[in-house]
């Protein structure tokens, strides 16, 4: 019973050694932002530009467009560095900016091919900031015109961005923590999507936008500055070839069946093997995806083990020369290592690797590449043979 006692009795003292939430922030005092974007301003400044919710509006079932429907506003500031911009902006503000709901950060084209290294220490140092973000490139335009242009399909326009990533098949809110690690890893350089805005169809609205699309996939350089792009499916092999891609489709000609099939995949790897010999670096790829036929407008019976592994070989084919044809595209015009070569190396040949990363940049323009895939055919559809196919 006095053990008892006592023990409350400490309770009871402790409380007055305890402090309350004296740095606590209300709702109604933030400025909560979905969307960032960074461009590059007059005299080597940066101006950012974010994309802020009005709460009045959200949950009402309006859309992101023109007019008292409007959920969202943009506000820019300009500044030597991201802080000082971010004070600037800051002063036309009533309430704090609140980052810990940003999804998705956009670059202009203009800002990437200076450089980001510069503007980058930031997002690695400040602990409010999300890293699994979407970060996204601009593709011929800033980022304040993205994040002013309108999408019909969310309410907060940014959003639509992050989605539209996910549907071409990438992983989305990761772009800046992959980013990050490999701007600082030796046998990688970094990647980012593109987006782009799509103009409006209209004479008499040449200036304004109609929407945006993902656009293919930005390259940069050990410095942090873009140097090239890759289309949407140039980067979809890519994403497939370092084992990041959601879904992917096919579509082959079948010469032995006067007609055309397309192969629908949801689960895909990858493997790097990485070989040295002598002064030859080789790396041998197994893509492997497992998918269903969702169209086939040839003469050939799916239901027919025979017919189905001559499509699965025409279908293989067609995935590893998409693939080399990625690779020798960055071997040949970039000679960056975007698909991690020189890290599987690093982790195999780790003395080996010493000597190779110094001028790592030359020897993957010369590594030897080959691809192999394998593909399996779950599902040929609920009609079986095609419609096509005569019944003799």
């Amino acid at each position: 019973m006095i053990r008892h006692k006592s023990f409350c009795l400490i309770l009871v003292f402790s409380l007055f050694f305890l402090t309350g939430c004296w740095d606590r922030m209300e709702l109604n005092d933030l400025a909560i932002e979905l969307g960032w974007g960074l461009d590059q301003a007059k005299k080597n400044k940066v101006q950012i530009s974010a994309q802020f919710i009005i709460p009045s509006k959200i949950g009402l079932g309006q859309t992101g467009r023109s007019g008292s429907g409007k959920t969202v506003f943009i506000e820019s500031g300009t500044g030597k560095d991201t802080l000082s911009a971010v004070e600037n902006m800051q002063k036309k503000l009533s309430r704090e900016v609140f980052r810990g709901h940003r999804r998705v950060i956009v670059i202009g084209e203009k800002l990437a091919r200076r450089g980001l290294a510069s503007i980058l220490d930031t997002y690695s140092r400040d602990p409010d900031i999300r890293l699994r973000t979407d970060m996204l490139i601009v593709k011929g335009s800033t980022a304040k015109d993205f994040l002013e242009a309108s999408y019909p399909l969310e309410d907060i326009p940014a959003l639509g961005a992050l989605k539209e990533h996910n549907q071409v098949g990438g992983l989305g809110d990761t772009s800046l923590l992959n980013f990050i690690i490999a701007s600082m890893s030796e046998g990688i350089t970094p990647v980012l999507p593109v987006i782009e805005l799509i103009p409006s169809s209209k004479k008499q609205e040449r200036k304004s936008i109609k929407g945006f699309q993902m656009a293919g996939l930005a390259i940069f350089n050990k410095d942090l500055k873009l140097i090239g792009t890759l289309n949407i499916n140039e980067s979809k092999n890519y994403l497939w070839l370092i084992n990041r891609l959601t879904k992917q489709s096919i579509t082959v000609d079948v010469p032995q069946g006067n007609g055309i099939a397309s192969l629908s995949l949801l689960k895909m790897n990858s493997k790097i093997k990485p070989i040295i010999q002598g002064k030859t670096v080789k790396c041998n790829i197994v893509l492997s995806g497992v998918g269903s036929i969702r169209e086939n407008n040839t003469n050939l019976d799916l239901t027919q083990s025979k017919s189905l592994t001559r499509l699965q070989h025409i279908l293989e084919k067609k995935a590893e020369k998409q693939a080399l044809q990625t690779i020798g595209k960055v071997q040949k015009q970039y000679g960056t290592d975007i698909f991690g070569f020189g890290e599987v190396i690093h982790q195999k040949y780790p003395s080996q690797w010493k000597g190779l990363k110094k001028n790592w940049a030359s020897h993957f323009r010369k590594a030897e590449v080959s691809v192999q895939a394998n593909l399996t055919i779950r599902r040929v559809g609920l009609t079986g043979p095609s419609l096509q196919l005569k019944k003799n």
